[in-house]
């Protein structure tokens, strides 16, 4: 049997224009990244949930998982191993906050007025969250994956990467680790519409 995609996308906010060169700038940087959609959707996704997020919480949302765009970063098996294992999930995100950092220290002259620091702070706490904009920029981590990279998640299935239930389990981890409660129905929407881009079990077992 031949399974596809199914269902129709639910809601999801529009594009938010760039505000400051600060942005303009980090977006030329992640162009080259293969996930860069879902880095500008998490942005989208925070000015949602957020109209007045900083400039400061906007680059994070912008650069997260940046990390990812460079050799050499941590790497875990999650057939083995859980979606939340710290072990694998603050190396992930300090790497990419240091990154960030680096990459904030070479651009004085388009981030003026950037607090850097409050960057790499939100980049280091957006797998857990945290304080002071990091809930909603974990929040907005989530709703983008799940609207963008659920076709990720089903080529883990169909590739043998993982099975359905283990890709099921990561759709599932992105709505419940969610602690901002107006991004809850939105992700629990979102969560539907990707489970059903998963092969269907007979299809995995064929």
């Amino acid at each position: 049997m031949t399974g596809g995609p199914t269902a129709t996308l639910p809601w999801v906010p529009p594009r938010a224009e760039f505000a400051t060169e600060a942005e303009k700038a980090a977006a030329e940087w992640i162009a080259p990244y293969g996930q860069a959609w879902h880095l500008l959707r998490t942005r989208d996704w925070l000015m949602h949930l957020d109209p007045a997020a900083t400039v400061e919480m906007r680059l994070a949302a912008m650069t997260h998982d940046i990390e990812r765009m460079f050799p050499g970063g941590p790497r875990v098996d999650f057939t083995v191993a859980s979606w939340d294992d710290p072990v694998y999930l603050y190396a992930h995100q300090l790497r990419s906050a240091e990154i960030v950092g680096v990459w904030l220290a070479g651009r004085e002259a388009r981030a003026e007025g950037v607090d850097a620091a409050e960057v790499r702070r939100l980049v280091a706490l957006h797998e857990v969250g945290g304080l002071r904009g990091a809930d909603l920029v974990q929040a907005a981590d989530s709703l983008s994956f799940l609207e963008t990279l659920a076709g990720l998640a089903r080529d883990w299935v169909t590739s043998g990467t993982c099975t359905r239930a283990v890709a099921a389990a990561k759709l599932r981890y992105s709505v419940d680790r969610i602690r901002v409660p107006e991004a809850v129905e939105p992700a629990r929407a979102l969560f539907d519409w990707a489970v059903a881009q998963l092969p269907p079990e007979e299809e995995e077992d064929a």
